[in-house]
């Protein structure tokens, strides 16, 4: 193996040092926590999206098919109370479209017009079907546990229908802001990590190109 030339070696001596220095400069100031900051920055956002996201899940409309919902609820407190199916107006008040009449231990059923609602109080789920979705069912819905006397529980995420050019217009502006902050994460983790492992290699080749020309004196020469 060739060795390194002295020029080459006082350059990666010179190198070291400087990166070494630097990497000293950056602790003491704080500076190798800032990503780690901006990364939990881009979590807590993230998990702020999602949560907002449980409180209402918008679905694309397609006109002529039909749209299946299932909500969940705890099966020790509402297992035998009614449940509906409900369209939310743009003032808050809420229509019931479909709401079951019976209490049954293993099945509840109940269809009004293109709405069918199945309560499994087994497992603790309501299915809702609306049929041949149409235009005007735009809107927002949402399943609820009919408590007669008091304001009915609201079974999250409600449902939004909305039409489907909105819906990815919506998911593109929020995937571009995503996106722009992981790159920039990732960007910045990574110039670290490449850095670190640049400097080790580059060492790792200085160290062996020292040692070799020491390793060929040792060896005699052959006539």
């Amino acid at each position: 193996m060739w060795a390194n030339p002295p020029g080459t070696a006082r350059a990666l001596g010179t190198a070291s040092t400087q990166w070494v220095q630097e990497a000293d400069r950056m602790e003491r100031t704080g500076l190798w926590g800032w990503p780690w900051l901006l990364l939990l920055l881009l979590l807590l956002w993230v998990s702020g999206f999602e949560a907002v996201g449980e409180e209402e899940k918008q679905i694309c409309l397609q006109e002529g098919r039909n749209l299946s919902v299932s909500c969940v609820y705890n099966i020790m407190l509402y297992e035998s109370s009614l449940k509906a199916w409900q369209r939310v107006g743009s003032q808050g008040s809420a229509e019931t479209l479909v709401r079951t009449n019976t209490r049954n231990t293993d099945r509840n059923v109940a269809r009004v017009g293109r709405y069918f609602l199945e309560d499994d109080p087994t497992i603790a789920v309501v299915s809702v079907t609306v049929t041949e979705l149409q235009r005007q069912d735009l809107g927002l819905y949402q399943c609820v546990i009919d408590l007669s006397s008091r304001s009915p529980l609201v079974l999250l995420p409600r449902i939004r229908l909305v039409q489907c050019e909105d819906l990815l217009l919506a998911f593109d502006h929020s995937n571009l802001l995503m996106l722009a902050i992981v790159l920039t994460c990732g960007f910045v983790l990574n110039k670290g990590l490449v850095s670190s492992v640049l400097f080790l290699l580059l060492r790792k080749s200085w160290v062996s190109g020292e040692a070799n020309p020491a390793k060929q004196q040792s060896q005699p020469s052959r006539s």
